[in-house]
């Protein structure tokens, strides 16, 4: 008979995994294409493909061509978990916008700048919003995924169970 059994964190793990998470966030938002890819587990499994060229060529086109985030400002990043198919993982969202000094957004009083994850882009901002889910295994990012669904913490979880 099969048992299922979950696999709890070790504190060291969680320390490692936050780190890397923090550099992960960091790296990302100021753009360190080179940096970023230490990160990533060398046998993981990225946009469920288990090819690492893959996802070198993926933030390649993201971070450093006309097309991505080159010429956007970081003005904000968001946390929380999935709650798709594969529910708990950890996601980051980062949220750019096209900086103009001319039109800057702060000259609008009424436009909230601070946005909560998953709320829609700002098309007066040409904001651009990249949601990631992330799984670690060895001290490395193992695997990385677009979620579907996702929520900003697990109280509703916890009040479920």
């Amino acid at each position: 008979m099969h048992q299922a059994t979950m696999k709890r964190l070790t504190q060291e793990e969680l320390e490692t995994n936050t780190q890397i998470l923090t550099e992960f966030v960091a790296l990302f938002t100021v753009k360190n294409h080179s940096e970023l890819m230490k990160l990533f587990h060398p046998k993981g499994r990225y946009f469920n493909i288990p090819a690492r060229a893959t996802l070198d060529g993926y933030f390649y086109e993201v971070l450093k061509t006309r097309y991505g985030v080159s010429q956007h400002f970081c003005m904000g990043v968001n946390h929380g978990y999935t709650a798709d198919h594969m529910p708990g993982h950890h996601v980051v969202e980062f949220r750019f916008m096209d900086f103009d000094f001319d039109s800057h957004p702060e000259a609008d009083p009424t436009k909230n700048l601070a946005k909560s994850l998953g709320e829609p882009g700002d098309d007066d901002l040409k904001e651009l919003i990249y949601r990631y889910a992330i799984t670690f295994k060895d001290g490395k990012i193992f695997t990385l995924r677009h979620p579907k669904r996702f929520i900003a913490d697990l109280e509703y979880f916890n009040l479920s169970n």
